[in-house]
């Protein structure tokens, strides 16, 4: 049985071990759930704010896209007063592919080409552990 004080706190000195121990108990149960609400008010605060952060990123990334864009036809614009605007605009396209692809290539070479392979090893040996089991 738990009595309280005139503030309504539990008076620990008057209960036995067996209830103390279960106040405790409680009390660290309760500890946690309002910990894990927090974490949980927390995270969402933080992906809230993660989430403005990548629509500003997405902005400027297409603002960058852009930007490039129009140098390139700039590029071709200035190449047009040495050659005809149509072979400048082939030159200067030509160029920006060639530099894709390479880049495209290198990146491709860098490619994980055997996934998970310690999430593989492991269910193998799963797999002939219980084999081995059945057998």
């Amino acid at each position: 049985m738990t009595t309280t004080d005139e503030n309504g706190s539990l008076e620990l000195a008057n209960l036995r071990t067996r209830a103390l121990l279960t106040e405790i108990g409680s009390r660290v149960e309760r500890l946690a759930e309002k910990q894990l609400e927090l974490a949980k008010a927390e995270l969402r605060a933080e992906l809230h704010q993660e989430a403005g952060v990548l629509r500003g990123l997405g902005i400027a990334a297409v603002a960058a896209l852009a930007g490039v864009i129009l140098l390139l036809v700039t590029s071709v614009f200035a190449l047009s007063t040495l050659m005809p605007a149509w072979l400048a605009g082939l030159a200067v396209s030509g160029a920006v592919l060639l530099a894709a692809a390479i880049i495209g290539l290198i990146s491709w070479q860098h490619r994980v080409r055997q996934p998970l392979p310690r999430s593989r090893e492991a269910l193998k040996d799963d797999v002939n552990w219980i084999k081995e089991r059945m057998a």
